[in-house]
């Protein structure tokens, strides 16, 4: 799908949507162990993946249900997310780490400040403008794009076979790339709507200015500022990181009114410059 399109064909995703389930994959394959920051890395994204639920129920206390277009997507969204969530427990679990299903109540149950600020004053906003699907439309544009990268990344990090055609593919590149489908099908969707809304120049002026002040990079809510540091530094180290990102915020900056946007790259020199503060032992907790 061309994020450049203006048009996004939603009854064919809602065709072909449907869950990647772990039966399409050999789970027999043999794997070699993981770092302590890849499988840090991992249970990072599962958990966020696992966190939808959470994003719709908020989602849903907004003027975004009264849209048919958009409530039609999230139910498959939400559907296909938790399967992600799904598949990456299953992989951790072939690396030896086990995740008990308390971990996800408690990440259910655990509410940061700033979600107990924010939440309230989003369900306000949205009664208040009909300009809110833009924000959220934005807000989704940005964070699956960001995904979908980090994603690819770890795919970098973590599969030593990808110029060697003589060998097979390791189960966790395959995993990925499937999720990496999906995640792509989710950032037009949001793209493509965010374009369409932002026309409007009120829209373009609220979406721009909650994304500067207050949008923050996938998870930090759920996961913590300093486990997002570690999974930046690991997944975009150097400046051939900063670069990757700087490709993302380029994607998003074509949006109406984001044509300043750098955060994800701002982010990353923010991460290598306290780097040696922040970064967190091997070994740290799961």
């Amino acid at each position: 799908m061309n994020p450049n399109e203006t048009a996004f064909d939603l009854d064919r995703y809602l065709r072909v949507s449907g869950a990647t389930k772990p039966d399409s994959f050999d789970w027999n394959t043999p794997q070699p162990r993981l770092s302590g920051d890849a499988l840090f890395t991992l249970a990072y994204m599962m958990d966020i993946e696992s966190h939808t639920i959470v994003y719709l129920r908020d989602l849903l206390s907004t003027r975004v249900v009264r849209d048919n277009e958009v409530t039609a997507f999230l139910s498959c969204w939400a559907y296909e997310e938790f399967f992600h969530s799904l598949l990456l427990r299953r992989f951790l679990a072939t690396q030896g780490v086990k995740i008990e299903d308390q971990r996800f109540a408690d990440l259910r149950s655990r509410t940061s400040l700033a979600d107990r600020a924010i939440r309230p004053g989003i369900a306000i906003l949205s009664r208040m403008t009909r300009h809110f699907p833009a924000v959220h439309m934005t807000f989704g544009a940005i964070n699956e794009i960001l995904t979908l990268t980090g994603y690819q990344a770890l795919i970098s990090r973590t599969d030593f076979t990808r110029d060697r055609s003589d060998n097979p593919r390791p189960l966790l590149t395959a995993i990925l790339k499937r999720i990496i489908k999906d995640e792509r099908r989710h950032f037009a969707f949001y793209f493509n709507q965010a374009m369409r809304r932002l026309r409007a120049p009120a829209a373009r002026r609220l979406t721009a200015l909650l994304v500067r002040n207050f949008w923050t990079p996938v998870g930090v809510t759920v996961r913590g500022d300093p486990a997002m540091r570690r999974v930046c530094a690991y997944l975009f180290p150097g400046e051939d990181g900063v670069e990757r990102l700087s490709a993302v915020d380029r994607s998003i900056a074509r949006l109406p009114g984001l044509e300043w946007f750098d955060l994800g790259a701002s982010y990353a020199r923010r991460v290598q410059a306290s780097a040696p503060r922040i970064y967190l032992p091997a070994c740290a907790s799961f």
